[in-house]
């Protein structure tokens, strides 16, 4: 029986690297694997119900995931809040060393429990892998290259390990070619596989409905601009409605949209994407930057087609433009409202798309993804082997 360890920065966070983590170990339990998922903390005080049969585990379930930077300190101190950036400094110095403590557990940790492979899917967590364990080390980026290079200290230590370790993954060619250029080193891609499978297609002439499930912010996912273009398409559409999902807390501006239109629905949180899916036309997503949307290829899976914004690197291996749905180019918000309406006004384009998107989406089932893994394994223990 193979031994897999998989890092998480923190514990009870459900979000898009939880469940491909899920997804995966769940897959490899399946080929005779014993998977662990090992989180340096907890995110926050509450309490999840999670339902695997991984082994789960905390380093220090007693102390949440926070990082104090240098540029929160410098930033008080520059609105000359002298006595909150002093109390930030000792709290930068006190979670710097709190943080080194805890990594030194999870190198423990790994030496005692001697895994085959190790996949860490975030950048910190990489000072807590033991030496001679960094070529049994898989690095994911669930991210896009953009938004590696936006952070200060990212770049510097994928760049110091990815020399280090078996591989480093990230979400689509597009990416693993740029950070090729970049000057990372052994990258390779490998895609993110969709959270459930279904047989069922949506009724997407029927429907009439255009959906979302997202994080509800603006810096990334810009629900404001999501709200605002539905708002304006749905003037001409008065049979058809908006739904969309999410946890997080809209605008002032987005708020005044979903009180004023009747068509556009806030249905809080959902844990049956599939269930919501298949009462839909159309997948809408307006975000700036996206590492491999998770969300498209559940819409696909049910069989609705995606408009979007080009959302960086992996748009076009995520979405085949005219064929499972529309890249917009430019932040054109014009051309985004003038195909939404050109589609939900097209049956015949709407259901030739749908039939697209059902097919394309077997590009990521957990089955094919899995054999992936399960083949880049073999390379690493040819690897190790080769080394002795």
């Amino acid at each position: 029986m193979k031994k897999l360890i998989i890092l998480e920065s923190q514990s009870n966070s459900l979000g898009g690297v939880w469940f491909f983590n899920k997804a995966l170990g769940e897959a490899l339990e399946k080929e005779d694997f014993q998977v662990d998922i090992v989180a340096l903390r907890k995110v926050q005080d509450k309490n999840i119900n999670i339902d695997t049969t991984l082994n789960l585990h905390t380093i220090n379930p007693n102390k949440c995931w926070l990082l104090i930077r240098k540029k929160d300190v410098i930033e008080q101190i520059k609105n000359l809040h002298f006595l909150i950036a002093f109390s930030f400094l000792l709290g930068y110095f006190n979670e710097k060393k709190s943080l080194k403590e805890d990594l030194k557990k999870l190198q423990v940790y790994i030496k005692n429990h001697k895994p085959d492979y190790i996949i860490v899917s975030y950048y910190s967590l990489l000072y807590g892998i033991p030496k001679e364990y960094l070529k049994r080390t898989i690095i994911i980026q669930h991210s896009s290259l953009k938004n590696v290079l936006e952070l200060k200290e990212c770049p510097k230590v994928l760049k110091k390990y990815s020399k280090l370790v078996f591989k480093m993954i990230w979400l689509s060619k597009k990416t693993c070619e740029e950070a090729n250029k970049f000057g990372f080193s052994n990258n390779f891609y490998m895609y993110n596989p969709v959270r459930f499978e279904t047989s069922k297609i949506a009724d997407v002439v029927k429907n009439k409905k255009l959906i979302a499930i997202s994080r509800i912010e603006n810096k990334v996912k810009r629900i404001d601009l999501m709200l605002e273009i539905v708002n304006n398409v749905l003037k001409d559409f008065p049979d058809w409605t908006f739904e969309i999902y999410g946890v997080g807390e809209f605008s002032k501006y987005g708020e005044s949209i979903l009180k004023e239109n009747k068509q556009i629905n806030y249905m809080g949180e959902t844990n049956n994407p599939e269930a919501v899916l298949l009462t839909a036309s159309i997948n809408l997503n307006t975000s700036k930057s996206e590492g491999f949307s998770l969300s498209i290829l559940e819409a696909y899976m049910c069989g609705l087609p995606t408009v979007a914004f080009d959302f960086g690197e992996s748009t076009n291996e995520e979405i085949i433009n005219n064929e499972t749905g529309y890249i917009i180019k430019n932040d054109n918000k014009k051309e985004y409202e003038k195909k939404l309406a050109f589609l939900m006004n097209n049956q015949e384009e709407l259901l030739k798309m749908s039939q697209n998107s059902k097919k394309f989406v077997s590009n990521f089932t957990i089955e094919k993804i899995t054999s992936e893994w399960l083949e880049l394994f073999k390379k690493l223990d040819k690897d190790v082997e080769n080394e002795k």
